[in-house]
């Protein structure tokens, strides 16, 4: 049985009345194993009689509310002079759950038209660019048609490597495709070692088709990436970032690297890499090395490499769809949400540029975003097809 209590603030959780002392208490109590089946007998009721539909995805349902509870207790609060400002909830009205869930179903179920320009595209070999449709199921080829890989949705993933050793240069021959990932979009690409390349809105990912025997395994990125590589000693493994180059043999970290950040940093998550500068003697150094949970940061301009220990779970958060921000700037804030969003933010209030925050997003809107940073900070905005105006 449910604590009349507790029904009360799901009650008024749904209808976007919960207190902070109410969220508190729902947290916790969600937690309790137990609490599962109560829980979920009570959000199918509610779902039902609010929408009359007969079979709601109450999985889904409990997730996004559970997900929603944890948020709003501490998901967004403004740091100021080392003090937090007072709880601020960034809450999403339910009152139309029905409609939420039929909304989303539609966007999966309903190829929508692809806009060129916001499109996921593979440039090939011969320069040859085609378009990869998120939605669909597809073999890829090469520019003589011969299949190099398959599409399964938003991953694709290529042959593995089975060139022969031989010293003949047909087969020494490096083959790249381009990889290139819009605004407001996310992609994932299986190499042909078996590494695992999770690519960020913005993204653009140059590589071979086929890795081989004799070769570093090199790829040059611009934009965020999350690799997951797959172990070779004779080989090692490369990312190069404009004048960084990052070096691994088996690993699991994640970079940064935008044109429009002055920074290039690289995120350790597992084993560990070496990174080096265009134009430093590796003979003679081994480069800058980074331990799992730290992260290495190099100043475009500048010269040296700054080390700290980090929470890894905020700079890798985006993997699963989230943004995490710890004590950032609105200015770094508001880039983050053009390139997940799709849209672009005027923002004309300099002090606001300035202030710091701490925030977690995840399946709210831009327009829902906006508004938990006024609830906070008060700021006067406007939307207009995919611009947004801060006064």
């Amino acid at each position: 049985m449910m604590a009349p209590e507790t029904e009360k603030r799901i009650v008024k959780y749904l209808l976007n009345e919960a207190s902070g002392e109410d969220l508190d208490a729902l947290s916790d109590w969600i937690l309790v194993e137990s609490n599962e089946q109560i829980f979920e007998t009570f959000v199918r009721s509610h779902y039902e009689t609010t929408t009359a539909m007969n079979e709601p995805d109450t999985d889904k349902i409990k997730e996004v509310l559970k997900k929603r509870m944890k948020n709003d207790k501490n998901v967004f609060r403004r740091r100021k002079a080392r003090s937090l400002m007072k709880y601020a909830a960034v809450g999403l009205v339910f009152l139309a759950l029905g409609y939420f869930f039929q909304e989303n179903r539609s966007k999966n179920d309903v190829p929508g038209k692809l806009n060129p320009k916001e499109a996921i595209t593979i440039t090939l070999d011969n320069g040859a660019i085609e378009t990869l449709n998120p939605l669909a199921n597809r073999n890829v080829t090469d520019a003589h048609g011969n299949i190099i890989g398959s599409q399964n949705r938003t991953k694709l993933t290529y042959r593995e490597s089975t060139a022969p050793s031989t010293e003949s240069a047909d087969f020494q021959k490096l083959v790249y495709n381009t990889l290139k990932v819009p605004y407001g979009k996310r992609f994932d690409v299986i190499l042909s070692d078996g590494t695992h390349v999770f690519l960020n809105a913005g993204t653009s990912l140059r590589y071979p088709v086929q890795f081989l025997k004799g070769f570093d395994r090199t790829v040059f990125l611009t934009g965020e990436a999350y690799f997951d590589v797959a172990k070779d000693k004779e080989h090692p493994f490369k990312v190069h970032a404009d004048e960084l180059d990052i070096e691994v043999v088996g690993t699991k970290f994640n970079v940064s690297h935008y044109p429009e950040d002055a920074n290039i940093n690289t995120v350790l998550v597992e084993g560990s890499v070496a990174l080096h500068k265009e134009g430093d003697d590796e003979e003679s150094a081994g480069g800058t090395l980074l331990k799992p949970g730290f992260k290495a940061e190099w100043r475009k301009t500048g010269n040296a490499i700054a080390i700290e220990n980090v929470d890894t779970q905020i700079y890798t958060a985006w993997v699963h769809g989230k943004l995490v921000f710890r004590n950032t700037s609105f200015r770094k804030i508001r880039q983050a949400l053009e390139r997940k969003y799709n849209v672009i933010i005027k923002n004309r209030n300099k002090d606001l540029d300035e202030q710091l925050f701490d925030a977690i997003f995840d399946i709210e809107t831009i327009a829902e975003v906006l508004e938990s940073f006024n609830k906070s900070y008060a700021i006067k905005y406007k939307i207009k097809d995919n611009e947004v105006i801060i006064q």
